[in-house]
């Protein structure tokens, strides 16, 4: 258990950094959603974060996904017809997922 809350304690301190600040957590799982779908070279619709009503309601999510592309941590790209619009992580969501990734190992080393 010592790993856990060490990986909350520096996952909160990540949070607390200037361009990390503010960042609900609908906001963290829509970002989780779009990184993890980039890393298995899949692609995100916005229409698929949408259909998250287990997370919020689509009104909600909407004003959550226009915030993280405010913020500069989601880039939206139309498809080839513009039906669709696929959602990527920016370069400042990728730094998010890697401080994190540096908590996990950090806490993993305190465990």
């Amino acid at each position: 258990m010592k790993a856990l809350f060490k990986y909350h304690q520096l996952a909160g301190a990540v949070n607390a950094q200037p361009a990390f600040r503010g960042l609900d957590p609908v906001q963290i799982e829509i970002l989780m959603a779009v990184g993890l779908s980039r890393q298995n070279d899949q692609k995100l619709t916005v229409s698929n974060i949408l259909e998250m009503t287990d997370l919020a309601s689509p009104a909600t999510l909407h004003g959550r996904l226009k915030e993280l592309r405010t913020r500069g941590f989601i880039t939206i790209i139309s498809g080839q017809d513009n039906r669709f619009k696929f959602l990527q992580p920016s370069e400042l969501a990728n730094e998010y997922f890697n401080a994190l990734e540096r908590c996990i190992r950090k806490a993993g080393q305190a465990g």
